[in-house]
């Protein structure tokens, strides 16, 4: 039954990742099949077959309640010679590039290697951000790291699922899928039994466990896989069975001292499960061949006789094992199984706080909740740091948000009972914060307001610090930017008498950003100088705060270079530091309302359209990007997705924050497009009436445009991009001008609506070219009502051309190449100097060029000049 059939490239294929690793060029290799599959088989074949010199270490994550941050690494790094890396420095600062790159420079020590992490269904979110930073190095070291997992399961595993994907274009990554034997393959390994082919891979699907199994048990084909795994079980003795028994409430792996602690004297009885294959030897460590096995004993033991081994266990372990956070999480487990309630909320308190320390959230909140809801005897200040931790870990881990916040208020709850307001204080700033991630932010705001009531009495100004600077976060991002303006340099004052670096850098940021809300050109030099001090400093959630709030005053003001500079710089840190998912998807969201803004529709929507994994205000964000796109192009379904978004989240809270601002916009200029005006007035109406939108600076200035346009006059606010205003003063030339030096060719298009016959025709061919059907037709809607002689739109020979010159444009062009000025050019061709500097102004756009010289070398480059641009005839005397 050894023998692999119809594995030949997948055993070749690994082979091949090994001989690479000889040569030093390292790779991650995923193996993916169902339980039973042959995965381990798979494994155990390619390292019988490994040559000389080339070492082998491997780790296995467990079927725990709660699973071990890190284990199968830690056994993995074990095997490889190495200490427990969270024992290490990089553990406990949090750096998990640092702690990925000391874990892979331990296994790199003994390369050329091969290294094994089995069953990553059951891995914890902490391994898959440390194998995803495996990826970027690997091909440095002579290593192959082989991850198996089944992949029937990944959707009960969302971390899991999220690094296939952020692995599946890594050209470090190999994926090996397993499929299910073919009859030919039944057949032959039926040979000489007698059993009838159809009906074996009838009733195994070709399952190579199940197909192996039905044969030992001589023909009798099984009812399921529990039964199969059963059936070698069933060849047992009694006193095996027993002994097996025991082995399998331990775990997958059992070290042999610790099953001798649990049975007395067993070797007999392990010799005889080695030798029916129930068990497997790796040295002094056994283990069980298939988890399926191990699992159907440990279901089929009674439950009374189950809790009792599982005590069993939990004793023999405290006798035996060191007080560390892996032994822990596995007291705790198993206490809790042994109806030993109030062991097992000890050991989960030490757990959750071990699980916390190095960063592993989600954990860290299934210890500190398994406590609470086992420790019955726990005091009322032990139960209050644990609801505190509780709510933190959940919050900040993304994990029951809802559950977060009800453990926040239990806590604000017991420490009104203990009369304690600095407590109560604690317990109000992470009820704050739990809310804010919900978007509940008015309440939020309530519970900041009230930690500084409790903080104030007591005199605890790191604390009074702290609530000052929660409150003019929430202030900033979703109440009033003008009132964080004047109360900062209170929150300042305090942050520096405390002597809080952190939190002074975290008021900046607030004031930044409320600045940058308002339309402050200096903002961004504010934020900028507040992640230099972030830093330097240490201060990670800090930086993360300073990226994401840089990105979005500099996607308010429409600074696209810094747009793209802050995407390449942040993206990557972030995502190396495995920092929860809103930040990451707010940097995202906000870059693809950049590329919206520059007329980049097709890659905005390639963004956007991953919005369904996205938070609630992120998720409206990306409604509104797409929704305002399929506006502008004429999709019917447009409307409706924009009016969904709304409904979803736009009166989910009590104040509007700029993501409602935008919305409302959007929603606007749907009702405009689609010819609806008493939708359109009615949008318009709501968004003015709203607290946000009239007050910051981007959302207000667009509010009075779409007024001006549906014929209300609305005042913009202080701050609004010079764009708006000369568009709302009637100067369309200047401001056609403005929005193209925005890099805005929609709103240069719509600028043009009161403009010249020329305009319009430029304008209509830009819309043409974004694809924006609904609003052209909109434009030339307009332009009639207005009583403007209608557009023709460009002409043929426009549209033909590469770049989308019309005639007298590409005429300029060529007579640019030659040097001339704008005066020498307006007298030969017989144009006023004003008409060619705009001729002059829509190539540069056209080309995308800053300058004239600019402009000329990209005509060359993309071949638009003629040989006679060199030497006009119609220009004389240059």
């Amino acid at each position: 039954m050894a023998r692999l059939l119809e594995r030949d490239a997948e055993l070749a294929s690994l082979a091949g990742a090994v001989e690479d690793a000889v040569a030093g060029r390292g790779s991650l290799v995923l193996v993916a099949g169902e339980a039973g599959i042959g995965k381990t088989s798979l494994l155990r074949a390619v390292r019988a077959g490994l040559r000389e010199g080339v070492a082998f270490a491997s780790g296995a994550c467990e079927q725990l309640s709660v699973p071990v941050p890190l284990a199968a690494v830690r056994e993995l790094v074990e095997a490889a010679g190495g200490d427990d890396p969270l024992a290490g420095a990089a553990a406990a600062t949090g750096d998990r590039l640092a702690l990925a790159r000391s874990v892979l420079n331990v296994v790199a020590a003994r390369a050329p290697v091969l290294a094994v992490i089995e069953d990553a269904h059951w891995a914890d979110p902490l391994t898959f951000d440390l194998l995803r930073m495996f990826a970027r190095r690997i091909e440095e070291v002579g290593v192959v790291i082989v991850v198996t997992y089944r992949d029937d399961e990944v959707g009960a595993n969302p971390a899991l699922r999220l690094l296939l994907g952020d692995l599946a274009s890594s050209p470090a990554v190999h994926r090996i899928v397993l499929r299910a034997l073919s009859e030919a393959a039944v057949q032959e390994l039926a040979a000489g039994t007698g059993l009838d082919r159809a009906r074996l891979m009838g009733a195994t699907g070709g399952n190579p466990f199940l197909v192996v199994e039905a044969i030992a048990a001589g023909g009798r084909l099984p009812a399921s896989v529990r039964d199969a795994a059963l059936a070698r079980a069933g060849r047992l003795s009694l006193a095996a069975r027993q002994v097996v028994d025991v082995a399998a409430v331990v775990g997958q792996r059992v070290e042999s001292a610790l099953l001798a602690s649990l049975v007395g004297d067993c070797s007999d009885q392990v010799d005889e499960a080695l030798a029916r294959g129930v068990l497997v030897a790796d040295g002094l460590t056994l283990g069980f061949r298939h988890e399926l096995i191990r699992d159907a004993l440990e279901q089929c033991i009674s439950p009374p006789r189950r809790a009792e081994l599982h005590a069993r266990v939990f004793a023999a372990l405290v006798e035996s094992a060191q007080p560390a956070g892996a032994a822990h999480a596995r007291l705790a487990h198993h206490a809790e199984l042994g109806g030993l309630a109030d062991a097992a909320a000890r050991y989960a308190i030490l757990a959750a706080a071990e699980a916390e320390r190095v960063g592993a959230l989600r954990e860290a909140y299934l210890q500190a909740d398994r406590a609470l809801r086992l420790g019955h005897e726990l005091d009322s200040a032990d139960r209050f740091e644990l609801l505190l931790q509780s709510a933190r870990t959940a919050n900040f881990g993304n994990e029951q948000l809802d559950d977060a916040a009800g453990a926040a208020r239990r806590a604000v709850a017991l420490a009104d009972e203990l009369a304690e307001p600095g407590r109560r204080g604690r317990a109000l700033m992470v009820l704050a914060a739990t809310l804010w991630s919900l978007e509940r932010v008015v309440e939020a705001r309530t519970a900041a307001e009230q930690a500084i009531g409790a903080f104030a009495p007591a005199g605890d100004l790191a604390l009074l610090a702290w609530a000052h600077a929660t409150l003019l976060r929430l202030d900033a991002t979703s109440f009033d930017p003008e009132s964080v303006i004047d109360k900062a340099p209170e929150a300042l004052e305090l942050a520096e008498r405390a002597n809080l670096a952190e939190a002074r850098i975290d008021v900046t940021i607030s004031l930044g950003l409320a600045r940058g809300q308002r339309g402050d050109r200096e903002a961004l030099q504010t934020l900028t100088r507040a992640l230099d001090a972030a830093r330097t400093g240490g201060f990670r959630i800090r930086v993360v705060r300073a990226y994401v709030n840089l990105m979005t005053v500099a996607v308010v003001q429409r600074d696209h270079a810094r747009v793209d500079q802050i995407a390449a710089e942040a993206l990557p840190l972030l995502q190396s530091w495995a920092v929860s998912a809103l930040p990451i998807m707010s940097l995202r969201a906000f870059r693809a309302r950049s590329l919206l803004d520059r007329g980049r529709w097709d890659e905005a929507l390639s963004i956007v359209g991953a919005r369904q994994r996205w938070w609630q205000g992120e998720y409206a964000v990306a409604c509104s990007i797409e929704g305002l796109i399929n506006a502008r192009r004429g999709d019917p379904g447009a409307a409706d997705l924009l009016q969904r978004a709304w409904a979803d989240f736009g009166g989910l809270v009590g104040a509007e924050a700029a993501r409602h601002g935008m919305l409302r916009l959007a929603l606007v200029e749907s009702a405009w497009l689609r010819d609806d005006l008493g939708a359109a007035l009615a949008e318009l109406r709501a968004a003015g009436e709203s607290d946000a939108v009239p007050r910051f600076a981007r959302s207000g200035g667009e509010l009075a445009l779409w007024g001006s346009r549906l014929g209300v006059e609305l005042v913009a606010p202080e701050g609004a991009p010079a764009a708006v205003l000369l568009e709302l003063e009637g100067d369309w030339r200047r401001a056609i001008d403005a929005w193209r030096e925005l890099e805005a060719p929609y709103e240069a298009a719509l600028a043009a609506l009161p403009g010249d016959d020329r305009a319009a025709r430029e304008a209509l061919a830009t819309l043409q070219r974004l694809g924006a059907t609904a609003a052209a037709r909109a434009f030339a809607r307009e332009r009639a009502i207005s009583g403007a002689r209608p557009a023709r739109g460009p002409r043929r020979s426009t549209l033909a051309h590469p770049v989308g010159l019309t005639r007298r444009e590409q005429e300029l062009l060529e007579a640019l190449a030659t040097g001339a000025s704008n005066a020498q050019i307006a007298q030969t061709l017989h144009l006023s100097e004003r008409t060619v500097a705009h001729h002059v102004s829509a190539i540069l756009h056209k080309l995308g060029a800053h300058d004239r010289h600019a402009a000329i070398e990209q005509a060359r480059r993309a071949g638009l000049l003629s040989g006679s641009a060199r030497t006009p005839k119609r220009i004389s005397g240059w």
